[in-house]
């Protein structure tokens, strides 16, 4: 039975359905090979998409960091007292000995408790508990109407307040700045009474000052009972300010649960003091409607002669220098010395020639690759059919989809460009370089093979640098401190164009080689796998497709028309027959 009729009634012994497979022959053979054009287009996209993001990934993230000067010219700082100042060196100091003398070191605001916490609830269980309810209230519960019950004191009178009524309420501030209407609504603690009932804790008051995103940190240990504030910014500015609510806040204001009151009297039982580090000093009692706040200060150092005041976090970088203060004594001197850290370079210049060989290498290899084929030409590898898959487990359509990937980019001419590019920004002179060692090769970068694959001579490097120590940053990043007076608008292009020959390696790769290949892919075959992108490739696959679907239907045109064809045919034999009987049939 055909799509369009039912054969063999006319006795004609037609396969009808094996005489359309051989007529649609030609037109699915056409078919066919325009979907599996199509379907290379895209596979060759998606390569070279890959290849974009991998050049991405080298420019933006591994030749960025090769153009570092801490990293090209690395210096190590050594001390003559850890105890008092440690100092690390990045790649604009210079190598020689700093006098460092520390007068005073910063301080950061730190609150503690002194001893334990104070509670309300002396009982055995309020004593060992860390409910915030048993630090201000004897007890407190549920009434379960709405309304709770506490005591003040173990003989006092039992008060009932609405459950949502304001218990404790205070705001935090970490500097001396006024807290904007926001900043108050984010700082501001507020638990109601219903909030103590149900178990608020002194982790948990800890934990929401903790998530208002200032710099002060509290913590409760219950080991010992304690709680504690610190500002991690040291300084003059930087500080606790803690604002206990104003009488009038809250409700049932006749009950005196106005949420400064109790707030006030949770605080003071925290028995907080100031910490210097060596010592406790007192701290003003918390008071409802007014602000408790100390601050850090400002640390001093001498440094080769000249007073540096103002140091916070007792840190502080004086040309390229960054110097950690310790301790401070008046009239003791420390020595730091500054030197070039060779190792640390060759380490750099190592992984510098690795990530180079990786993405060389990479399309040297999809570049040299040819297609995939067996011995008998007839079976090289295409894209299969969705026929052809059915028929095929997962499996082995991946196995044949691997082999019919290979050699896409043969001989590319923008895969061939963009090697021979990187090579020669490896192997040119860096003629802005004034001494012997102006090129790669001078320092023991060269090329082992004629593909382009570096290696390094570590001893060559090492003896380079003891006669130049400034040679590895020349070589890499010369050239690319002296745009700074340029528009940033058009900066870029100024780089870009600038005299090629007297950029360092790293640079050429960065504003030339690498950066002309991406551009090269971003027009012809975009940065994505989407054909949807109007680069010159993408529309070629559009319009792949389009013709797919303008032949797809001219094939079921077609089939439709041999069917036609064969009924009619059929028909024509049926009605002979009919015909033929009736002429002979009565002299049988």
């Amino acid at each position: 039975m055909g799509v369009n009729g039912i054969y063999g009634l006319s006795g004609s012994g037609l396969d009808v359905e094996s005489l359309v497979k051989v007529g649609m022959l030609s037109k699915q053979t056409e078919y066919d090979n325009l979907y599996k054009k199509t379907v290379k287009q895209q596979w060759t996209k998606e390569a070279l998409a890959d290849i974009y993001s991998d050049l991405t990934t080298f420019k933006y993230t591994t030749l960025s960091g090769f153009k570092s000067q801490s990293k090209l010219n690395a210096m190590a700082a050594t001390t003559t007292d850890s105890t008092a100042v440690t100092a690390t060196a990045n790649g604009a100091a210079t190598a020689m000995n700093h006098k460092v003398e520390v007068t005073s070191l910063s301080t950061n605001a730190y609150w503690m408790t002194d001893g334990t916490i104070t509670r309300a609830n002396t009982t055995e269980a309020g004593k060992n508990s860390i409910k915030l309810a048993d630090n201000v209230f004897y007890s407190i519960k549920d009434n379960h109407d709405g309304t709770f019950t506490y005591k003040e004191t173990e003989n006092g009178d039992e008060i009932t307040v609405n459950g949502e009524d304001t218990a404790i309420k205070f705001t935090v501030g970490d500097t001396k700045d006024p807290l904007t209407e926001e900043q108050k609504k984010k700082q501001t603690i507020s638990y109601s009474f219903r909030d103590l009932a149900e178990g608020k804790t002194y982790n948990d008051i800890a934990a929401d000052i903790n998530a208002m995103g200032t710099n002060i940190k509290a913590s409760y240990d219950s080991v010992t009972d304690s709680f504690t504030f610190y500002n991690g910014i040291s300084g003059s500015d930087s500080g606790i300010n803690i604002t206990v609510a104003a009488a009038d806040e809250g409700k049932g204001k006749e009950a005196k649960h106005n949420g400064g009151t109790y707030a006030a009297e949770l605080l003071n039982h925290f028995n907080l003091k100031i910490s210097t580090g060596s010592e406790l000093k007192p701290l003003a009692n918390f008071v409802v409607d007014k602000s408790n706040a100390t601050y850090g200060s400002e640390g001093s150092v001498k440094i080769d002669g000249k007073v540096y005041d103002n140091v916070k976090d007792n840190r502080i970088t004086v040309s390229g220098v960054t110097y950690n203060l310790l301790n401070a004594e008046v009239g003791k001197t420390t020595t730091i010395s500054v030197s070039q850290d060779t190792s640390a370079i060759i380490d750099t210049v190592k992984s510098f020639v690795e990530e180079y060989n990786k993405v060389l290498d990479n399309l040297q290899e999809k570049y040299s690759t040819k297609t995939w084929s067996t011995d008998d030409l007839d079976n090289d590898y295409e894209p299969l059919t969705k026929t052809q898959q059915a028929s095929m487990t997962s499996e082995q359509i991946e196995s044949w989809n691997e082999k019919a990937k290979s050699g896409l980019l043969y001989h590319n001419s923008m895969i061939r460009d963009l090697i021979n590019d990187m090579r020669d920004a490896i192997s040119a002179r860096v003629t802005s370089v004034n001494s012997e060692y102006n090129s790669a090769s001078a320092i023991g970068i060269t090329s082992s093979d004629n593909k382009g694959h570096l290696t390094l001579d570590e001893d060559k490097l090492k003896k380079a640098l003891a006669a130049d120590p400034d040679c590895v940053y020349q070589i890499f990043a010369n050239d690319q401190d002296t745009y700074t007076d340029v528009d940033p608008n058009k900066r870029y292009d100024y780089m870009k164009n600038e005299d090629y020959s007297a950029r360092g390696i790293v640079n050429r790769l960065y504003y030339n080689a690498v950066t002309d290949g991406m551009t090269t892919l971003e027009n012809y075959s975009g940065t994505s796998a989407d054909v949807n992108d109007e680069t010159t490739l993408g529309k070629a696959i559009v319009s792949l497709q389009n013709r797919l679907d303008t032949l797809k239907v001219r094939l079921s045109d077609y089939q439709t028309m041999l069917y036609k064809k064969y009924d009619a045919m059929e028909r024509a034999i049926a009605n002979q027959n009919a015909l033929f009987g009736a002429i002979f049939g009565g002299n049988s």
